[in-house]
C-alpha cells in the first residue's frame, strides 16, 4: 500500500508514484537478469577498439581463405594470398589491440602456453634439432597461436556467433570442393591435388567438424536454416563414409549417440535419423562399408578377399606396429621424447641399425605423437587442454539448455563441445597434433567462456533459477512482483 503523505489515496503526489515505481523496477530487474542477459559479459572499453574490430574482421575472412586459395589455384593457377596477408597482419593486430594476453585469463590459455614451453624444451634433446626447429617455426605462427587470436578478437558473444556463420560458409565451400573435384583414389574418396585434403583421413576430419558446425543451424528459428543444416549434415556424412576413414566413422557414431542423449529435440532427431541412415545406405556403395568390417583386434588373422582388402588389413597391421613403437619411445624418453616431429627420423635410425628398411611414417596417433616426440609432461598438458575444453563447453550447454533466453548460447557451446569431441576421437587414428585444428577449436571455446558468466562453466558454481520471482518491498508492506 502506497504512503498517503498527508493527502487522500486518490490524490497521491506524482513524485511519490515515480519514486515507488523506480524502487519496484530496481528490485525486479535482477530477477529478470538471472537467466538472461546476466549470463553474457559485456567487454570493457579497453578491449573493444578499432584494432580489435579489424582483427575480428580478418579472422572471419581468414576462415574462408583456405578455400579461396583452393579455387583460385584450380581456376586461375594462382593463390588468392588472403591467408598470406592474414599471417602477416594478425600478429601485428594482436599486439596493437592490447588483448594479446586475454587468452591467459582462462585456464586453457595457460595450459596451452605451458604446453608450448615444454615442446620448446624438448628441442635440444631432439634426434634432429634442425628438423624440430623448422617444425616449430612453421607450427607456432600458423597453428599454435590461433588460440590467442580467437580469444583476443572474439571478445563478445556476438563475435562468437558471427564467426560461426563464417565457418559454416567455409564448410559449404568444402562440400562444393568435394562435389567438383573429389574422386575415389585406391578405393577411398579424397580431393586429388588439393592443398589440404589430398589425404582421405584429413578430409574426413574436416567434414566431421563441418557436421558439428551445421548442427548450429538446426538450433536457429528460421526454417531455411534448418533445411540448410540438415542438407549439409547428410552430404558431409555421405562423403565421410566414402573416405573410408574408420576413425571418423567411429567419431560420427559417438557424436550421434551424444546428440541423442543430450541434444534438444531428441525424439525429433531420432525420427529424422532413420531416413537419413537409410538414404546413406542407398547412396554410398557397399564397397565403402566393407572396409569397416575388416577392423579387428588381431588384424593379422583377418582373411582378405582381394587386393583392396589386403591393403586395408596391411594398413591396420602397420598402424598397430607404429603405435606400439611410439609407446616404447615415450617410455624410453619420458621427459623430452625424441624431438618434436622426429618420430619418423628416430624410427628410421633404429631400423637402419637393425638392418631393416625404414618406412618413414608417423605415429598415426596424435596422443602418442606428442608423448613420443615431446615427452610425457607435454602429453599430459595436451590432454588437459582437450579435457578442460570438453568439460567447460558441456557445462555451459547443460546449464543453459533449459533457459529460453540462452538457447543460442547453449547451441554454440554444444557445437564447440562436439567439435572437440570428434577431434579427440579422430586423432586416436592419425597424427595431426601440430596442426591448427586444436588451437582453433579451443580458441573459440576460450572466447566463449570469457564472454559468459563464470557461473556457466565453473565447477564450483551453477545457475540458480527462481520458480517464483522474489518479493518486492513496497512502502507500507510487501508486494509480489510479476515476471516481466
Amino acid at each position: 500500500m502506497l504512503p498517503r503523505l498527508g493527502m487522500s489515496r486518490f490524490n497521491i503526489s506524482s513524485t511519490a508514484v515515480k519514486t515507488e515505481l523506480e524502487t519496484m523496477r530496481l528490485h525486479v530487474m535482477p530477477a529478470r537478469a538471472e537467466a538472461g542477459p546476466s549470463m553474457i559479459v559485456t567487454p570493457s572499453v579497453f578491449e573493444d577498439s578499432l584494432i580489435q574490430r579489424a582483427g575480428f574482421a580478418l579472422m572471419c575472412i581468414f576462415a574462408v581463405s583456405g578455400y579461396a586459395n583452393e579455387f583460385a589455384l584450380r581456376y586461375f593457377h594462382v593463390k588468392a594470398y588472403i591467408s598470406t596477408v592474414s599471417w602477416v597482419a594478425l600478429p601485428l593486430l594482436l599486439i596493437l589491440s592490447g588483448n594479446s594476453l586475454r587468452g591467459l585469463r582462462d585456464r586453457t590459455g595457460r595450459l596451452w602456453l605451458l604446453y608450448l614451453f615444454w615442446v620448446i624444451l624438448a628441442v635440444p634433446f631432439s634426434v634432429w634439432k634442425g628438423g624440430s626447429v623448422a617444425l616449430l617455426l612453421a607450427y607456432v605462427p600458423r597453428g599454435w597461436i590461433q588460440l590467442y587470436y580467437y580469444s583476443a578478437f572474439l571478445i563478445a558473444f556476438r563475435h562468437c556467433r558471427r564467426c560461426m556463420f563464417f565457418l559454416i560458409a567455409s564448410n559449404l565451400m568444402l562440400l562444393l570442393d568435394c562435389f567438383l573435384f573429389g574422386a575415389a583414389t585406391q578405393g577411398r574418396f579424397e580431393i586429388p591435388e588439393s592443398i589440404f585434403f589430398a589425404n582421405a583421413n584429413d578430409l574426413a576430419l574436416q567434414l566431421l567438424i563441418a557436421v558439428t558446425h551445421f548442427i548450429y543451424l538446426l538450433y536457429q528459428r528460421q526454417v531455411w536454416k534448418h533445411l540448410l543444416g540438415a542438407a549439409g549434415i547428410v552430404i558431409a556424412l555421405m562423403y565421410i563414409l566414402k573416405t573410408g576413414s574408420r576413425g571418423a566413422v567411429l567419431a560420427a557414431l559417438i557424436l550421434g549417440i551424444v546428440s541423442m542423449l543430450f541434444g534438444r529435440n531428441r525424439i525429433r532427431l531420432a525420427l529424422a535419423g532413420v531416413p537419413i541412415a537409410v538414404a546413406l545406405l542407398l547412396v554410398v556403395p557397399a564397397s565403402f562399408f566393407h572396409r569397416f568390417t575388416l577392423m579387428a583386434f588381431r588384424p593379422e588373422t583377418t582373411t582378405a578377399r582381394d587386393f583392396s582388402d589386403a591393403a586395408a588389413v596391411a594398413s591396420q597391421i602397420q598402424r598397430t606396429a607404429l603405435f606400439q613403437l611410439s609407446v616404447i619411445y615415450a617410455i624410453h624418453h619420458p621427459l623430452f621424447g625424441v624431438g618434436p616431429g622426429q618420430f619418423a627420423v628416430a624410427a628410421a635410425g633404429d631400423a637402419a641399425k637393425n638392418g631393416t628398411r625404414p618406412n618413414w611414417l608417423g605415429t598415426h596417433n596424435s596422443y602418442t605423437e606428442i608423448a613420443s616426440e615431446c615427452g610425457l609432461p607435454a602429453f599430459f598438458l595436451y590432454v588437459a587442454v582437450i579435457v578442460v575444453t570438453l568439460r567447460s563447453n558441456f557445462r555451459i550447454f547443460r546449464r543453459t539448455a533449459h533457459l529460453a533466453e540462452c538457447q543460442d548460447l547453449s547451441a554454440l557451446a554444444f557445437c564447440f563441445f562436439s567439435a572437440t569431441l570428434v577431434y579427440a576421437i579422430c586423432t586416436f587414428f592419425f597424427h595431426i597434433a601440430y596442426s591448427s585444428y586444436l588451437p582453433s577449436i579451443t580458441g573459440m571455446s576460450v572466447a566463449l567462456r570469457l564472454a559468459t558468466s563464470p557461473r556457466l562453466w565453473n565447477s564450483t558454481t551453477g545457475i540458480q533459477t527462481h520458480s517464483r520471482p522474489p518479493a518486492v518491498q513496497a512502502a507500507g508492506g510487501w508486494v509480489a512482483s510479476k515476471s516481466p
